[in-house]
């Protein structure tokens, strides 16, 4: 055993860690908010640059309105284009974990913990943590935060990475068990899935479920650990690949299940041992990932008017399946019926293409009746753009309405968010939602643009090259 703890370069820390399949709110959260600065960092100030005015369809006034009434909180961020992507954590020991293309960076965090001044005894709010960048980075900076998801294999992934481990030798034990179990056939099976036929073949998908059922003999908090590193190689042993909206069928070598997973684990010990000093110090900050619902008012009531800041980014307004780019996953952990999968779908917030109409939601927002009104009128190449598109700000008006509760009088907003351009109907999601937060108490300090995206090939070829902002919005909520 020495000398295993040797070769993964195990150093003793402190904390205990549970993982609980499904984490909801307890009375037990120990994030102290009653315990105020770092210096703002300055933006830099330049041209707006959006969409020429000229570039747009004709019935556009309530947008080029929303765009002169915002041009002077508008700056240029280009500094920032990189970090508001997942691609800088993708070297990150921890962080890279599991793969989720859809989060921004650690080290963008850092920058808007600076900018929002959160102190040590303040709390952060991330209401769509994903895989918990938002959440890790506290912890790392000394600052506590909270996060919810509403995607359970989210959440999962972000309890494992947010643990501390007092004792490495306890994993290796745990790894060295598991590689060494003799094969069996297992007992249990995927559920009837197109998509699990497709990514796996008869072998792969055997490998797999055996793997699983001899991790959930283990105990928590190594259990956790270990299904993590089996979640991770799902793409890795498929023949499907993340792309944008969906799987995608490739074709390449397929390695054995249990080289890929003693890869992956023993990089996961790897990196705990180098980065204990830093995440599992003494004085970190406490995190805490909980399934929820950013729509809902899910959080205790006693959390109402606590939070100093909220830094996040909701699904961008793209048609991304969630449940679909994580078929597999969801598949292996939290669904066992076709059933299962239709329910977290239309759970999610509605800015996928299968998005339902809800009764009760309407918003007042002008420049969403107009591109309604122009999406209407066109041959669409989806009818259900226009629900789609709808749904998105019903769903983020009660979003923003709840982060107006949960935050204290003069708490501050950092929103990662992407405008959007449908059938050449530009959508500028960054300025309509601030009208939607100034609804709700919030005045919109300034909106940092941190790159343009460009349209699609398709779209391009009918309506020319419009790209369109990726930004971060910052709100201050009322005194």
């Amino acid at each position: 055993m020495a000398g295993r703890r040797q070769k993964y370069e195990s150093v003793a820390s402190q904390g205990q860690c549970d993982i609980p399949r499904v984490l909801e709110p307890t009375q037990g959260f120990l994030l102290s908010l009653d315990m105020a600065s770092a210096e703002s960092r300055a933006p830099g100030h330049g041209p707006p640059g959006e969409l020429a005015t000229e570039n747009l369809s004709s019935d556009t006034v309530e947008r080029e309105h929303l765009e002169a009434s915002y041009v002077g909180r508008l700056a240029e961020r280009g500094d920032l284009r990189r970090l508001v992507t997942y691609v800088p954590n993708k070297g990150l020991p921890l962080y890279n974990w599991f793969k989720y293309k859809e989060g921004f960076s650690r080290e963008l965090v850092f920058r808007l913990l600076d900018k929002l001044a959160i102190g040590p005894a303040d709390a952060v709010l991330d209401p769509f943590a994903g895989c918990g960048t938002t959440l890790l980075a506290c912890k790392e900076f000394g600052r506590n935060a909270i996060g919810l998801d509403i995607l359970p294999v989210a959440v999962y992934v972000a309890n494992v990475k947010l643990c501390d481990w007092p004792n490495l030798d306890i994993l290796v034990s745990a790894v060295d068990g598991l590689l060494s179990r003799p094969r069996s056939d297992p007992t249990s099976s995927f559920p009837d899935l197109r998509i699990v036929e497709l990514a796996f073949d008869p072998q792969t998908k055997n490998d797999i479920l055996f793997y699983k059922e001899e991790i959930e003999k283990v105990e928590e908090p190594v259990r956790g650990f270990l299904m993590l590193g089996l979640l991770s190689i799902l793409e890795r042993v498929s023949r499907t690949s993340k792309d944008g909206q969906f799987l995608r069928l490739v074709e390449r070598r397929i390695p054995p299940v249990k080289d890929a997973l003693r890869e992956q684990l023993m990089t996961m010990i790897v990196d705990i041992s180098r980065r204990q000093r830093t995440l599992f110090k003494p004085r970190q900050g406490k995190a805490q990932m909980l399934l929820g619902d950013a729509r809902n008012r899910c959080l205790p009531k006693r959390y109402e008017g606590r939070f100093a800041g909220v830094i996040t980014s909701p699904p961008y307004l793209n048609r991304y399946d969630y449940s679909r780019t994580y078929a597999l996953e969801l598949c292996l952990l939290f669904v066992s019926h076709p059933d299962d999968m239709r329910r977290i779908r239309h759970s999610l917030l509605r800015s996928h293409i299968e998005s339902r109409e809800q009764d009760g939601r309407d918003v007042r927002l002008p420049a969403l009746e107009e591109i309604l009104g122009s999406l209407r009128s066109k041959n669409l190449n989806n009818d259900r753009i226009p629900i789609m598109v709808k749904g998105y700000f019903e769903d983020m008006n009660m979003v923003i309405r709840n982060l107006a509760a949960y935050l204290r009088p003069g708490g501050r907003v950092a929103l990662v968010v992407a405008n959007a351009q449908f059938a050449g109907e530009h959508v500028p999601t960054d300025l309509m939602l601030s009208e939607l937060a100034a609804q709700h108490g919030f005045d919109t300090e300034e909106i940092w643009v941190t790159r343009y995206k460009g349209n699609s090939s398709q779209q391009m070829a009918v309506y020319g090259r419009r790209p369109v902002r990726e930004s971060i919005v910052f709100w201050r909520k009322n005194a």
